[in-house]
């Protein structure tokens, strides 16, 4: 398990977003965010909708075992 991982993936995302959340200080519709989750948070990061994120500029990206980072879609 790598650092920051937990053995509660859907916990993990959900903090995530909440801190994510907490620190959304630029109302510019220019500025994006982004929350980047281990392979095994991908599900987990992708249960709030596709339509909240859009509206909150918050992209989500993949980061794999081996180092390598992927946009999510969906």
């Amino acid at each position: 398990m790598g650092a920051g991982r937990t053995t509660e993936p859907g916990t993990d995302a959900d903090i995530a977003y909440g801190q994510l959340l907490r620190r959304m200080t630029d109302p510019s519709p220019a500025t994006r965010y982004a929350l980047v989750v281990p392979s095994s948070s991908v599900f987990h990061a992708l249960r709030v909708p596709p339509s909240v994120r859009s509206l909150l500029r918050i992209s989500v990206y993949e980061i794999t075992d081996d180092g390598s980072v992927r946009m999510c879609e969906a």
